[in-house]
């Protein structure tokens, strides 16, 4: 059986069309504004009252009742009211539709309000026209009742067109339209005549889409605008369509050590942009959007280039020689290596960029907090510290980044007994369990060995002789850390505490934990007292404990100026103040 089939629009599809539009203020302002734009209009006049005996016909029946909105132009007017509920229908020129693909269902961003249409025709002799209204409600839209058109003398003289409906608060509404008119190319006056029928009006703020750029250049209809370090969220808006704007997707572009590059597109006349109808919320994903967001990110190249230190990723650099555009490297410069801390709150700030010379070692490794910070303390003993620089992938490919040796792993040995141990073999004793109280052996020497991967030909390990390694899992808490320090070490117990701060302590977040600074402050009585053990001796780490809370529960009940002397012979407490004389 042959046959043929066209495309059609249902009946039924005119019973979801109050479904179209989410009918919030921002979607019928976009859609008003845009259709006084396309009238030709100089000036949109947007105003808040509260409902007059003419507009009882637009007000809810039931529980408040809402303000009205008036937008209101000076453009063409409307010379079919039967246009309003033609949906796909606009009544523009054709050459309009082509340019900016108008569908003709932007009036249906009000099906779901009560609202009415005033509008005069222009007279193509200057003549001025009688004018109409017509009130719509839902009903309506779906197609379930005919409205009926009136003549209007009160409609804009001497052309144009006013859309009044529903709103529930002035202040809503008036955000709604400076959001509007914020990238809006015409005027938008805003007028509150809910309190004062006089209220002058006042011209809402505008902004051009592209204000701050750093270069601009024109690309099929669109004009890109290149921002160095523009302060921008997720997903905010990169295009501008005469008002409407919405996200694309256009690239940035993050330099290494520098700014991030950004671009924004304003439409002047561009056909081939297509945008998801009828809300224009959104781009169709089609090859021009591919080749917009290619071109704009050559414009943001073509600007980096112009930079005095553009300083860009080598993938970058490679993509905009593709396209003929020279870029000058980064300098031979990198972030000094610093060891990594347990505490994710600890936001410490960066060491400032150094020049990376021939005997750098880039960390192609990244060790855990405790190892981290051992490996620290025995860089810095050995002399090593200063040639330890992060790793950052952005710059491979850089001929100077890639003959940089790399350390690709560490690994730690200790001696006990005469014995040599790599750190996870060593016979320790557990920190849980009956035998949790044990410390840890002092060993006779501890070792970090790099394992070095040299650009060029074949390199031997580092090793670096220290006093200090840490033994357990990382990111337990103290109760876990096994700190192995040798039997010569210089080491005191204050600063083996802040290492084991930095390299254990991880506050936890959950709902019926302890403050951040009480976590912080027990963890550090808790590591002093551990320290003191441990290099020092029980009764030591003893008094110090005991002191320490001395310090932080009872100090401020002292008195200034007379000595206290506590005693404690458990269970009895004996505190003695000395008389005013002898404390003098």
């Amino acid at each position: 059986m042959n046959r043929t089939i066209r495309a059609r629009i249902h009946e039924t599809a005119v019973k979801r069309v109050t479904r179209i539009y989410a009918a919030t203020m921002a979607d019928i302002f976009a859609e008003t504004l845009q259709n006084s734009r396309r009238a030709g209009a100089t000036l949109v006049r947007i105003s808040v009252s509260a409902p007059t005996a003419q507009s009882d016909q637009i007000a809810a029946t039931v529980g408040e009742t809402p303000l009205i909105v008036t937008v209101a132009d000076d453009g063409a007017g409307i010379n079919d009211p039967a246009v309003l509920l033609s949906f796909g229908e606009n009544g523009w020129d054709g050459d309009l539709v082509r340019r900016e693909d108008a569908a003709g269902f932007g009036f249906a961003s009000l099906a779901r309000r009560n609202c009415a249409v005033s509008s005069r025709p222009r007279s193509p002799d200057g003549e001025t026209l009688p004018g109409w209204r017509v009130e719509l409600e839902p009903a309506h839209f779906l197609g379930e009742a005919e409205a009926e058109v009136h003549a209007d003398d009160e409609a804009p003289h001497p052309c144009g067109t006013a859309v009044s409906f529903e709103a529930a608060e002035a202040t809503a509404v008036r955000t709604a339209a400076e959001y509007a008119a914020r990238h809006f190319p015409l005027p938008v006056v805003f007028q509150d005549r809910t309190q004062d029928d006089t209220a002058d009006p006042e011209e809402l703020p505008r902004q051009a889409f592209l204000d701050g750029t750093v270069h601009a250049e024109q690309w099929r209809g669109l004009v890109f605008g290149i921002f160095n370090n523009r302060r921008n969220g997720y997903r905010d808006p990169d295009l501008n369509f005469f008002g409407l704007t919405l996200s694309t997707g256009l690239p940035k572009v993050e330099t290494v050590h520098g700014p991030t590059w950004s671009v924004l597109a304003d439409v002047e006349d561009c056909p081939d942009l297509e945008l998801v109808l009828p809300a224009r919320k959104e781009a169709v994903e089609n090859g021009f959007l591919e080749e917009m967001r290619d071109a704009s990110r050559l414009a943001i190249y073509r600007a980096m280039a112009a930079d005095p230190s553009p300083r860009p990723a080598f993938e970058d650099r490679e993509r905009a020689r593709a396209g003929g555009i020279h870029i000058a490297p980064p300098p031979a410069v990198l972030r000094p290596w610093q060891p990594s801390v347990a505490d994710c709150n600890d936001w410490r700030d960066p060491p400032k960029l150094a020049a990376a010379g021939g005997h750098a070692l880039v960390m192609d490794c990244d060790p855990e907090p405790p190892d981290a910070q051992a490996l620290w303390r025995a860089a810095e003993r050995e002399g090593v510290a200063s040639r330890l620089f992060e790793a950052d992938r952005r710059l491979e490919g850089y001929d100077w980044y890639d003959r940089l040796d790399r350390v690709t792993g560490i690994a730690a040995h200790v001696v006990l007994n005469g014995k040599t141990y790599a750190l996870e073999d060593a016979p320790l004793p557990e920190r849980t369990g009956p035998n949790a109280t044990a410390l840890p052996p002092r060993p006779e020497a501890v070792r970090i060995e790099l394992a070095v991967r040299a650009a060029r030909g074949p390199a031997p390990a580092l090793v670096l002789d220290t006093d200090l390694a840490f033994a357990g899992e990382a990111w337990s808490w103290l109760h876990d850390a096994l700190p192995l320090v040798t039997e010569d070490s210089t080491l005191q117990p204050r600063e083996l505490a802040q290492l084991l701060r930095d390299g254990f302590f991880s506050p936890s977040d959950d709902a019926d934990a302890d403050s951040y600074d009480t976590q912080r402050g027990r963890f550090d009585e808790d590591a002093l007292h551990l320290a003191t053990r441990l290099l020092l001796s029980d009764d030591e780490a003893c008094r110090a404990s005991i002191a320490e809370v001395v310090r932080r529960e009872l100090m401020w009940l002292a008195p200034g100026d007379r000595t206290v002397d506590i005693r404690i012979r458990r269970p009895d407490v004996t505190v003695t103040l000395a008389d005013m004389e002898s404390a003098s």
